[in-house]
């Protein structure tokens, strides 16, 4: 990947270089980076440098289309002149829409035919939740009584961030599974590119017998899931009279 920008950008350089001297882009290339689909860059400029001895006038511009779109810069609208050893400035947005690569090529007219060329690249990207461990599993607990906290790590393994909309806990039977702590706050909160944070979770069984739930978590980027599981053993051991054990105090 970063070979074929040094490439592109190589290309496009040459280009400026062999057909017309006196006019020269900077950089070459703009490149964006990794960007998170739907938002929209800072504004990243080209520059363009008259090294020559007199002035040249600019006709045309090929214009910023789709994720790409001009917001400003000093060369204004052509026709339009840069003086001898002068400079003016393309800026330029990104805002992908996709997860891939976006490059475009802008040609620049000059009075007479002659041309120049400058390209903008940026990538699009979602981030990822990568969950660890994938599921808790709670060895057996008495029934009605609650379980210490197990913990999970929801880590974006991406560049860019996402949003995480909403957290929902379901179990079977209901209420066996409670979120107990952990430095993830309450939804809406962002994880940042990459970063992460913790989920603790405790088992209160509600019958004697297997229990299992889920903590669905719903982004940006898609949905993601733990997986509860535990079991739940009686509450304790009784005499044949029907009355309960009693622990001895020590």
């Amino acid at each position: 990947m970063r070979c074929a920008r040094l490439i592109l950008g190589m290309l496009l350089l040459g280009v400026g270089v062999s057909v017309q001297a006196d006019l020269v882009p900077s950089p070459g290339q703009v490149d964006f980076g990794y960007r998170a689909v739907g938002t929209t860059s800072e504004p990243k400029a080209t520059t363009l440098r008259n090294t020559g001895g007199q002035a040249l006038s600019i006709v045309s511009i090929t214009p910023a289309t789709g994720v790409y779109a001009r917001t400003g810069g000093t060369c204004g609208a052509p026709p339009f002149t840069i003086a001898a050893q002068s400079s003016c400035t393309l800026e330029h947005t990104f805002t992908p829409t996709d997860v891939t690569q976006f490059p475009q090529t802008h040609t620049v007219t000059l009075a007479g035919g002659s041309s120049v060329a400058f390209g903008l690249y940026g990538q699009g990207e979602v981030g990822y939740l990568e969950i660890f461990p994938t599921s808790l599993w709670f060895s057996s607990v008495a029934a009605g009584s609650t379980s210490g906290t197990l913990t999970a790590t929801m880590n974006n393994i991406r560049s860019v961030p996402l949003v995480v909309v909403q957290m929902h806990t379901t179990s079977v039977p209901p209420g066996s599974f409670v979120r107990a702590g952990g430095t993830c706050p309450e939804p809406p909160f962002e994880v940042g590119g990459p970063g992460g944070c913790t989920v603790e979770f405790a088992f209160t069984p509600q019958a004697v017998g297997p229990a299992s739930g889920s903590l669905n978590i719903m982004a940006s980027s898609g949905t993601f899931v733990l997986f509860l599981g535990g079991d739940g053993a009686p509450e304790v051991p009784l005499f044949g009279d029907g009355f309960e054990a009693v622990v001895p105090v020590p």
